[in-house]
């Protein structure tokens, strides 16, 4: 194969003759879902969590000016709404032993939380500079370093002028063994769509309170790993967003390509699991920088923006109880839907959220296709619709019931089935690779986890219910989609009617 990437979809792919040889996870040998932080020095978001949850179900005000007088306020409902501590479910007394799992502001398959949470800040009255790690927790910021830190994350970002501009910058990293022990070789598959769903969720929050929030997605691993203390093997830094006051950060300008794959695949070390081996490929180093191509353009505006939802229904849109209100929905009736639900759905998914900032939020917009499988929609047709986020348009390409398809290539899932119809995200690997390198798988998985997270949010809003599907057949949904196995299916959503 010409690509390391399109080797590692490959063979992480689900078969149904060859799914049982996974085996069972180990539960005794769960790691543990939050880092292990020495007891000291730590800043205590607490005072301002409560100031949150004081007036949750009022909209944030967008005209306040967040991050000139005061940071702490800001970071705390920034960082509780992208990955704090919403719930917590308790066993005690359950027959297999107690303990408690804690939920999170955005989804994580099988409630792993693979991604971590990192932030830079410039020094305010309220905060010194430094860099610090977010434990949701403790709902603390732990200092990592002290110190403005600007000057090395504009290098290592490659200079790109959002940072220079910025009042902080979010740092999303991932850890390969949250995920590993359960999903094996395709972790990283999830750990890329739950660092999408949680990234999603700052984009929103942060066009919510009137912030530039411009997507990172080229930087040198390298020197994040060293700003951080992370082991390579063990823990990788994906995604930065760099946050200022609005119109203080201008457009994201695109994302720089990876090496060539036939470069990147020499950082390969063959001792290693598949996910690390893909993550060297996707990973710019210093001696990358003189030879990269050009900065891949994300579509801006132009003259005509993508359509927007129900314009009423977007005016009462609260992102802050969206977010923190949200779960997976884990069974539906089997109701109908109107086209005009699933319609607004998408449409709010793919919208600009952000005035401020004239392009996509998106990494890689242009490059996951997007099928929608209707069987239980009012005024939509039965069958496979491709669905272009730049029109509105939907395509048919497939007429029939396909419910029980979906169903099979879910694992089987009843949920799957029930719902009034599912979002399938696919990737041509060969274009993939070839405009981005490996880093562009990278791209594309955050982007599917951000795109069905704001699917998740909207259809919350709305009074339905709505998961995502990172578990399926991959084949088996190439085949429903009529589409060759040189498409890589990224991602599911089901949306539909929700139990009680």
């Amino acid at each position: 194969m010409p690509s390391f990437t399109e080797r590692y979809h490959e063979l992480t792919k689900y078969r149904p003759e060859t799914i049982d040889r996974l085996g069972d996870a180990r539960w005794a040998d769960q790691p543990e879902p939050f880092k292990d932080v020495p007891e000291g020095r730590s800043i205590d978001l607490i005072p301002h969590l409560q100031d949150v949850f004081k007036d949750v179900e009022t909209p944030p005000d967008p005209l306040y000016p967040w991050l000139r007088e005061a940071t702490l306020p800001t970071l705390t409902r920034l960082l509780h709404c992208t990955l704090g501590l919403t719930a917590r479910l308790s066993s005690a007394g359950d027959s297999e032993g107690d303990f408690d799992m804690f939920l999170r502001a955005a989804p994580s398959a099988g409630g792993l939380y693979p991604t971590e949470v990192y932030v830079a800040v410039r020094k305010a009255p309220d905060i010194p500079a430094g860099l610090y790690h977010y434990h949701s927790r403790r709902s603390a910021l732990i200092p990592v370093w002290e110190g403005d830190f600007f000057a090395d994350l504009g290098h290592h970002f490659l200079g790109h002028p959002a940072v220079a501009a910025a009042n902080c910058v979010i740092l999303f990293t991932g850890l390969y063994g949250r995920s590993a022990w359960r999903y094996k070789e395709r972790a990283y598959r999830r750990i890329l769509l739950d660092t999408g769903h949680a990234a999603a969720n700052l984009l929103e929050m942060s066009a919510a309170l009137g912030l530039d929030a411009v997507p990172l997605g080229g930087f040198i691993d390298e020197g994040l790993e060293e700003l951080l203390f992370l082991g390579r093997k063990e823990e990788c830094p994906l995604l930065g967003v760099a946050i200022g006051p609005g119109g203080s950060l201008g457009a994201s300008g695109g994302q720089w390509p990876g090496p060539l794959p036939e470069r990147a695949v020499l950082r390969a070390e063959p001792g290693d699991s598949m996910q690390v081996q893909q993550n060297a490929c996707e990973r710019i180093g210093p001696g990358d920088v003189g030879t990269l191509r050009p900065m891949v353009p994300v579509p801006g505006r132009g003259s005509a923006p993508p359509p927007a939802p129900d314009a009423g229904a977007l005016a009462a849109f609260n992102t802050q109880v969206a977010i923190l209100a949200r779960r997976s929905a884990r069974r539906f009736t089997g109701g109908m839907v109107t086209a005009h639900e699933a319609e607004d759905a998408l449409r709010f998914a793919f919208r600009f959220p952000a005035a401020a900032v004239e392009a996509s939020t998106l990494l890689a917009r242009g490059i996951v296709r997007y099928h929608v499988v209707a069987f239980a929609v009012e005024g939509l047709e039965d069958g496979v619709h491709e669905y272009d986020p730049d029109t509105g348009r939907m395509t048919l390409r497939r007429e029939g019931d396909f419910r029980g398809d979906v169903h099979a290539v879910s694992l089987g899932q009843d949920l799957a089935s029930d719902a009034a119809f599912a979002v399938v995200y696919t990737a041509d690997m060969e274009a993939l690779v070839s405009r981005y390198g490996d880093r562009g798988y990278r791209y594309a998985c955050m982007d599917c986890g951000m795109v069905g997270e704001r699917i998740q949010l909207w259809a919350g809003q709305r009074g339905l219910g709505s998961s995502g599907i990172g578990g399926y057949y991959d084949d088996l949904a190439n085949e429903l989609l009529d589409l060759p196995l040189t498409h890589g299916v990224l991602y599911l959503t089901v949306v539909g009617v929700p139990e009680d």
